[in-house]
């Protein structure tokens, strides 16, 4: 298994590049696994959509392309691609359901995953977009200028937004921390 996921990597011996690549290419595969299970689930439970499955072929499709932008060891635009695509679609998601959708816990991914193949900064600049975001969409179901196909409740602007601004500034804080003391310091 370590020998197949070592051919997936870039070839460079810089530890820090493999590193954020590792992060993309966990990212990728694992992404591309939960579309197959949620795929899985909604055929057994007679959900399944013929536009859902054509839509999770073309963003699995999407992740193949990102990991072979990882393997030519343009990482820093696979990083960035990636969180942006990730951005996006989960932004879409709550957008269409609502603060109350469990969508809305995603955006965690975008965040370590920025952390991790992007750096501290590019986290908490990405958290901060996060947190921004669910105040937006909380504060337009509220205020009547958004209505989500979900039920609009007061605590998406009053606990929701607020809570999960705090876990995702910490999640970036934590990750972050955790990345900056095992990165190498230069004339260390």
């Amino acid at each position: 298994m370590v020998r197949w996921w070592n051919r997936l990597l870039p070839t460079t011996n810089n530890p820090a590049l493999r590193a954020r690549a590792n992060a993309i290419l966990a990212a990728c595969i694992s992404i591309s696994l939960a579309f197959a299970v949620l795929l899985l689930t909604w055929l057994l439970s007679g959900d399944l959509e013929g536009a859902t499955v054509v839509a999770a072929g073309i963003f699995v499709a999407v992740l193949l392309g990102i990991g072979v932008l990882v393997r030519r060891e343009r990482v820093l635009l696979a990083g960035w691609l990636l969180t942006g695509i990730l951005l996006l679609l989960i932004t879409a998601d709550v957008w269409g359901y609502g603060l109350g959708s469990p969508a809305a816990a995603g955006y965690i991914i975008p965040i370590l995953l920025a952390v991790c193949a992007l750096g501290w900064r590019a986290g908490m600049s990405v958290a901060a977009a996060c947190s921004l975001s669910v105040w937006l969409l909380a504060w337009g179901e509220v205020a009547g200028w958004h209505i989500p196909l979900s039920p609009i409740e007061v605590s998406h602007l009053t606990f929701n937004a607020p809570a999960l601004s705090v876990i995702f500034l910490i999640a970036a804080a934590i990750s972050g921390a955790t990345l900056h003391s095992l990165t190498p310091k230069e004339g260390a």
